[in-house]
């Protein structure tokens, strides 16, 4: 994706506007930063009537499990009010959606391993794989070596 920036003078000072030929995810992550220009290195996971914070580069990975949203770190499964989609948003760009179901952080990626399927194996450094599914695996490749 290319990016151009233009300024306009005759625009007024509250209005930015962002053209596009097609909808992607970082026209999302750009809107968010828009709305929350100071984004948070934290996610809230909550516990019962308790909750606490996990800074980004503790997370392993986010998941939807029964319905809800989870994350997975070194402290463990914690679950999280906000929705995959949400979540995916604000998170920063190693943070990569592998499936309808996962996001992983790609920092906690140890090694990626071909299947015969057209699938890639992520070895995370705590021991455990997550699969992509085939129609992201293109977009993972395209992360990987930069096509």
């Amino acid at each position: 994706m290319k990016l151009e920036i233009e300024y306009d003078h005759s625009l007024p000072g509250n209005l930015t506007i962002l053209r596009t030929k097609t909808h992607h995810s970082f026209v999302d992550k750009i809107s968010h930063l828009f709305e929350n220009p100071y984004p948070s290195n934290i996610i809230i996971a909550y516990n019962g009537s308790s909750f606490s914070p996990i800074e980004l580069n503790q997370i392993y990975y986010v998941f939807t499990e029964s319905k809800a949203v989870y994350v997975k770190s070194e402290y463990g499964k914690q679950k999280i009010k906000e929705r995959l989609y949400e979540i995916e948003s604000r998170l920063p760009n190693h943070f990569v959606r592998i499936s309808r179901f996962e996001i992983v952080n790609l920092q906690w990626v140890q090694r990626f391993e071909y299947t015969f399927g057209g699938r890639i194996i992520l070895h995370l450094k705590n021991k455990e794989k997550l699969y992509t599914t085939r129609s992201y695996t293109k977009k993972i490749k395209n992360i990987l070596f930069g096509k």
